[in-house]
């Protein structure tokens, strides 16, 4: 997520402006219904100070706008910023920043957001602990991320069943073994959280059933096209093998079963232990 050299570039940067918010909207479609209602379930409230982390399209940070009021605030941090530039709430400031490394206002916040940015970095533990560090006490963390080991094919029969679970695996092994993105993270996201020292923890995973061209289905061809071309470049997938996943994805007769988005909370310890879990 940054053009540092020395550190691995996130697998989008290079995307056509307008496709990739393609991506990242149809992502948001599929995703903000449950985010959204974590952070009703941990009460968000006006006065809020929040962080939205890898802030994306800004769809997050646009309901926290509306939700924290003139009083609160949401900082949205990100180092590709290309579709953040029209938030214009005086309650928002739009922040250039990458979380590896860059220094944030510690204490600080009464929120913490991030979704689906650990997979995509060398160190993902540490950051967790950055962010938990920005939290004031009492303050919230929530993180979302997937597993991707979950997906696969649901209905036996259909001619492209083996060949999308064997092609999904090639391409989570590959991004792992080429440090680009581990879509398996969410697996281990409960126990990486559990190591805060957070209170008043919840969980959630959620996997849905698609179908072929509905719109979650065109995020992922889109994703894959992120990829498959140094894929096929150093032998990891064949052309013929990329073109049958995007006919799986095309086919509305076709099912599977896709990531498992997982999600887990908790808070801060509170300085005085009384202090209520929600607003």
């Amino acid at each position: 997520m940054t053009t540092d050299p020395d550190v691995a570039q996130y697998f989008a940067a290079n995307a056509e402006d307008a496709d990739e918010l393609a991506r990242l909207r149809l992502l948001e479609t599929e995703s903000d219904p449950s985010t959204f209602r974590y952070l009703d379930t941990i009460g968000v409230r006006a006065g809020w100070r929040c962080l939205e982390v890898a802030a994306g399209a800004g769809s997050v940070v646009r309901w926290l706008s509306e939700r924290v009021g003139p009083q609160g605030c949401v900082v949205a941090a990100d180092v590709d910023l290309r579709f953040l530039g029209d938030l214009r709430e005086p309650n928002i400031e739009v922040q250039r920043c990458d979380v590896t490394r860059d220094d944030l206002d510690l204490g600080f916040y009464d929120l913490v957001h991030c979704r689906f940015l650990l997979t995509h970095l060398q160190d993902p533990a540490s950051v967790l602990r950055r962010m938990t560090a920005a939290l004031r006490p009492g303050g919230w963390l929530i993180v979302e991320d997937i597993d991707n080991d979950f997906a696969q094919a649901i209905d036996r029969a259909h001619p492209l069943a083996e060949t999308f679970d064997s092609c999904h695996r090639k391409r989570i092994d590959w991004g792992c073994a080429a440090g680009i993105f581990d879509l398996r993270f969410g697996k281990a996201l409960p126990v990486h959280m559990r190591d805060l020292g957070l209170v008043d923890m919840g969980n959630e995973g959620i996997a849905r059933i698609f179908h072929g061209r509905d719109p979650f289905s065109l995020m992922w061809i889109k994703t894959w096209e992120r990829v498959d071309e140094a894929m096929v470049a150093q032998g990891a997938l064949t052309e013929s093998e990329s073109a049958d996943m995007r006919r799986a994805y095309e086919d509305p007769a076709f099912m599977y079963r896709a990531q498992l988005t997982q999600a887990v909370w908790g808070r801060k310890p509170p300085d005085n232990p009384s202090e209520p879990s929600t607003g």
